[in-house]
């Protein structure tokens, strides 16, 4: 009970040093119905702003210290285009994709800012008998991305140079994908269970993941530039990663296998399991109440390392204690036993999220689970997936993960550890300081302004912020209803 108190005191002190200065803030006519997003231009060090209302879609250029360069405003489409699906980017010219709901009809919107043009063009796609799957940019290059019904033909649509939507097709028929019950299955099938509509949840490189987002059985990975990597941990025996190479567009599969338990770990209890990627390597989970299985290797099976802990047991390779939060980063108390750890890990879905940072690993392993709840102001499992039926609240692609991994535990039960590893992931002792991403949600929760205007996480809060990485900081924005103010500010690690 001391150990808790003591640790919201603290809480409550970090959250007093993380009150941001605003790194700048502009005026902004905004009309009722809006939402935001942002591109980043690393190459050429600017952040174009996209501010979508029911009439016109404004974009403001910032040069790396947020000065604004210029702006370019138009029309929207007509509502047969019912809400942007994704954007590319070449050079000073920036595209927007809009989509109708069946994704067949697609508006192509230009802003250049070197000529000061904003052009737009239709686009037809005849989607024969396929269902989509992913919309997705990697490398400043949009991928919508498709299946053809009852088989494991995936077709790319990919946009070029001028804005065009250009058809790849990579035929997977002759990958044998394994089922939970490890029975050789067609992709279709992995995407389209009997019971639901699976979402592939997207990890990005611009925040570390919540465990919200990694837990899911079914991601895409957008840290390489000329791969799209899929996982799939359906099957608790293996992670299946799928690989399809955006130069020549072959694909390659392989099945890394997750540790044999024997019969007293198992104890005739179905295991779960999940994985992460991160570089070259596969950071594995697989746990039953009796035992829990950490697992790293190369993305060819080879093992870096193992830890295994039994349910009495202390996790050894843990650098903080054992945190349960609900719904909130305040709403937080520490698990003073380990069975605890392993039993709440197993009773929800299991997860691990990574990132690198001065050559080592920030790694949080433990779960995530829904709570049930009436306001109906939550985001609903689908929020940001982009996958099979995950609708999002505001624009519907994945600029805006960051904004639904920053909120995604506002309706979670979650339990979790962290730990740092080497290059070479031998466990570290080291203390973990709070990442940045961390910092921005203690500012969120903690934002007076922000909080005395909009319910917390309400569906409201959605369509004023963004967040993203830029120049190796964390930023947020926000609109300030009180002064009319469009607010930036930024996060260190």
């Amino acid at each position: 009970m001391l150990k808790n108190y003591i640790f919201l005191v603290l809480l409550f002190c970090c959250s007093s040093i993380f009150s941001q200065e605003i790194v700048k803030e502009f005026d902004f006519k905004l009309e009722r119905k809006r939402d935001y997003f942002q591109v980043t231009n690393e190459a050429e060090k600017e952040v174009i702003l996209f501010l979508n209302d029911k009439e016109k879609i404004s974009s403001v250029r910032f040069d790396s210290k947020f000065e604004i360069k210029d702006s370019l405003s138009t029309a929207r489409p007509e509502k047969t285009y019912a809400e942007i699906i994704g954007y590319s980017q070449k050079e000073h010219n920036y595209f927007l994709f809009w989509g109708s709901k069946d994704r067949k009809q697609i508006n192509v919107q230009s802003f250049d800012f070197e000529k000061k043009e904003i052009q737009a063009k239709p686009l037809n796609l005849s989607l024969k008998k396929e269902k989509v799957i992913k919309e997705i940019t990697i490398n400043n290059t949009f991928y919508l991305i498709t299946i053809i019904k009852n088989t494991s033909i995936l077709k790319l649509y990919i946009s070029d140079a001028d804005g065009n939507l250009n058809e790849k097709t990579v035929d997977l028929s002759n990958f044998q994908f394994k089922n939970d019950l490890g029975h050789d299955v067609g992709l279709y099938y992995i995407l389209s269970d009997l019971f639901q509509d699976p979402t592939i949840e997207t990890i990005h490189n611009d925040s570390p993941p919540s465990l919200a987002l990694s837990s899911n059985k079914l991601k895409v990975y957008t840290y390489k530039n000329d791969e799209i990597i899929f996982t799939f941990d359906n099957n608790t025996d293996l992670t299946a990663i799928l690989k399809i190479n955006l130069n020549d567009f072959t694909a390659s599969l392989k099945s890394i296998e997750q540790p044999k338990l024997d019969k007293e770990e198992s104890d005739f209890i179905l295991p779960k399991s999940n994985s992460f990627l991160i570089d070259d390597k596969i950071l594995q989970i697989k746990t039953t109440p009796n035992v829990l299985f950490f697992t790293i290797s190369d993305q060819d099976g080879n093992r870096i390392n193992q830890f295994k802990t039994l349910r009495d047991e202390e996790i050894s390779y843990k650098n903080t204690d054992v945190f349960q939060e609900m719904k909130s980063i305040k709403n937080k108390k520490v698990l003073e036993k380990p069975k605890q750890f392993i039993r709440k890990i197993n009773n929800s879905a299991p997860g691990i999220s990574c990132y690198k940072l001065n050559g080592l690993y920030y790694t949080v392993i433990g779960s995530s689970q829904d709570i049930s709840h009436s306001s109906g102001g939550g985001m609903g499992p689908g929020f940001g997936g982009g996958g099979f039926g995950g609708p999002s609240i505001s624009f519907g692609f994945t600029s805006r993960y960051t904004i639904g991994n920053l909120v995604s535990y506002q309706d979670k039960n979650v339990v979790y550890t962290n730990c740092l590893f080497d290059a070479n992931f031998n466990h570290l002792n080291d203390k973990i300081a709070i990442s940045a991403f961390e910092k921005a949600r203690l500012f969120l929760e903690d934002n007076k302004e922000l909080n005395e205007n909009t319910p917390l996480f309400s569906k409201e809060i959605y369509k004023d912020l963004i967040v993203f990485k830029f120049n190796t900081s964390l930023y947020l924005g926000n609109y300030n209803k009180q002064n009319k103010k469009y607010q930036i500010f930024s996060f260190s690690e």
